[in-house]
């Protein structure tokens, strides 16, 4: 929240608002936009962790294709060295 929204909530909107009303107004906005920012830091955590857990995935794929790579090597290296591939 802003030093100008909290002037916007201190200001009275009409003549029949007191300073406790406006006080009760900057509470209740004060209130929802610390609800907004707790919202908003839970959805990045959550999409942080996604994030986090695609790379993990991504990671163990590409050591999997690796560990392929290299078995089809060393078949390959066998079978020329036993004459099998010329």
């Amino acid at each position: 929240m802003t030093p100008a929204d909290v002037a916007e909530n201190l200001m009275p909107n009409s003549i029949t608002e007191d300073s406790e009303t406006c006080l009760k107004n900057l509470i209740h906005s004060l209130e929802i936009a610390k609800k907004v920012a707790k919202d908003e830091e839970a959805k990045k955590k959550a999409e942080d962790e996604e994030a986090q857990l695609k790379v993990e995935k991504d990671k163990q794929e590409l050591t999997q294709e690796e560990v392929k790579v290299k078995a089809n090597g060393i078949l390959l290296k066998e079978k020329v060295e036993n004459g099998a591939i010329h």
